[in-house]
């Protein structure tokens, strides 16, 4: 691999999804310039479909209050549907995640308590002092989305080599009426998910625990 290569993978894999932050703000300036990289993703004839609000405190407060109001007492509604079921080898994948958090947790599978509370941490946005919330215009159909996947991948990367965390998560978009008022989202927007976004809690136990990856030849098929 060429030297810019080998930086690009090293970022790559130290990129991961973080679930309890330090409560201290990013200054704007910082935020903005991980989101100025994304912004040189691709799409679809260059029409650059993300539409993203970025919290702030004492706005992410606000947020979080009114989302954890909504999930302890609201059915979830979606905009754009979540997966029922998740078929092989994608449900192996799922658990894997699942049983590794909760482990690093100490939460054991029978305590639903515990593992209720944990659930409760998504609405909590894990106590980031921000949240980026993405939504898309749903008259330019599935495509657009794509576009959003690529620019996602953009900005992860691009937040760790900044020296900030970040956890993408759908979760959060099982309410969207609730980020409709808060945020001012148009009707036209369908929301997809949340980003937290702050300094990562090295402490948290939740955050010692790391996904693991196939091999490259699990997903990719090269044909001579």
């Amino acid at each position: 691999m060429t030297a810019d290569l080998e930086t690009l993978a090293r970022v790559f894999g130290a990129r991961k999804s973080v679930r309890a932050f330090r409560p201290e703000r990013v200054p704007r300036e910082r935020l903005a310039a991980v989101f100025a990289a994304a912004q040189h993703a691709p799409s679809w004839c260059n029409t650059q479909p993300w539409r993203v609000v970025v919290t702030e405190p004492p706005r992410t407060e606000v947020v979080r209050t009114a989302l954890v109001t909504a999930a302890k007492g609201g059915l979830p509604s979606p905009d754009v549907a979540f997966p029922m079921d998740y078929p092989e080898p994608y449900l192996s994948h799922r658990r894997a995640c699942g049983f590794a958090l909760y482990g690093a947790m100490g939460i054991a599978r029978d305590d639903k308590s515990r593992r209720y509370d944990a659930w409760l941490r998504n609405y909590e946005i894990f106590d980031a002092p921000h949240l980026a919330v993405v939504a898309v215009d749903r008259r330019l159909g599935p495509y657009a989305l794509i576009d959003i996947g690529v620019w996602l991948g953009q900005l992860l990367p691009a937040v760790t080599a900044a020296g900030l965390a970040a956890c993408s998560m759908a979760s959060i978009a099982a309410y969207p009426k609730v980020l409709r008022e808060q945020l001012g989202f148009t009707a036209e927007l369908d929301i997809l998910f949340g980003i937290a976004l702050g300094f990562e809690d090295q402490a948290s136990p939740t955050n010692q625990f790391r996904t693991d990856r196939a091999p490259v030849a699990t997903n990719v098929t090269f044909l001579a």
